[in-house]
């Protein structure tokens, strides 16, 4: 049975920074160390980046017609390509790719082979396309350089948070990554649906333990996790270490230097150790 579903609205998420304060004391206390990741360096890159031809077209507004949320996407983009530091022959995928300009950017800018990998495309290798759960990706062991998740990782139902983590210790070399960001952490461990069709509700996969159930119709997506520190800890900090990753949780502050109205706050990689 799926669970009794609030219509809560965004109540149980607060990302305020007294909010975001109370969350890093409690990552404190559980041993999951921060640390601050400033955008303000970034901000003349940033401003570069954003004059891409990528973000020109029907993508301005494929986050939101509002500006800020084109602001969001391709900040996100942005940091997490800062982040890999791509370089010509690695070899990249972009989970939840579908709509993404993020591969075609790594090709034309990198010279780098991105795999486009998402649940909607049929199954299997299909050139640079992949379709698969990102659970279970079909490429070798050790054969992929860096992974990137922009606002896909939190839509992992069950347990493919996890499922995905170890999946990243497999496919990972020495010294790759994987980057994830947003992550959604707030003091509360809720799921969130946008779905408001009850036999929908049977067929997702709800955490069992989580705090709150929203239905929130105006989201518009199948299924959103936002995990509180003891919950992140449970299911992607300890599994990670388990499997020979090394997690490290990122801040982002001055993000309002861009726009106050931006919502990435925490940013996580997930590195395997290079080769002694």
């Amino acid at each position: 049975m799926p669970p009794v579903l609030e219509q809560s609205g965004w109540k149980y998420i607060d990302i305020s920074h007294p909010a975001l304060d109370r969350v890093e004391e409690q990552l404190t206390e559980l041993g999951v160390p921060t640390e601050d990741f400033s955008v303000a360096p970034h901000l003349a890159g940033f401003e570069a980046h954003l004059q891409l031809e990528e973000y020109a077209g029907e993508y301005r507004i494929y986050g939101g017609p509002n500006h800020h949320c084109l602001l969001e996407k391709s900040l996100e983009h942005y940091l997490s390509l800062a982040i890999a530091q791509p370089m010509p022959g690695q070899t990249a995928v972009d989970i939840g790719s579908c709509k993404s300009v993020v591969p075609g950017m790594l090709r034309r800018l990198h010279d780098v082979r991105c795999y486009e990998q998402d649940l909607v495309y049929p199954a299997g290798v299909h050139g640079d396309r992949i379709g698969s759960s990102a659970a279970s990706i079909p490429l070798p062991n050790a054969s992929v350089d860096f992974m990137m998740l922009h606002c896909t990782f939190e839509h992992f139902e069950g347990d493919a948070d996890t499922a995905y983590v170890r999946e990243c210790a497999r496919l990972l070399k020495p010294g790759g990554r994987t980057i994830i960001l947003p992550l959604y952490l707030n003091a509360n461990h809720c799921n969130i649906t946008g779905e408001t069709d009850a036999n929908i509700h049977e067929k997702i996969g709800f955490d069992t333990e989580a705090r709150y159930y929203c239905l929130i119709p105006e989201w518009q997506n199948r299924f959103g996790r936002h995990y509180s520190p003891d919950a992140l800890l449970r299911r992607v900090i300890n599994p990670a270490r388990e499997a020979g990753l090394i997690p490290q949780l990122f801040r982002c502050v001055k993000w309002e230097t861009i726009d106050p109205r931006l919502w990435l706050r925490w940013i996580l990689v997930l590195e395997r150790p290079s080769a002694i």
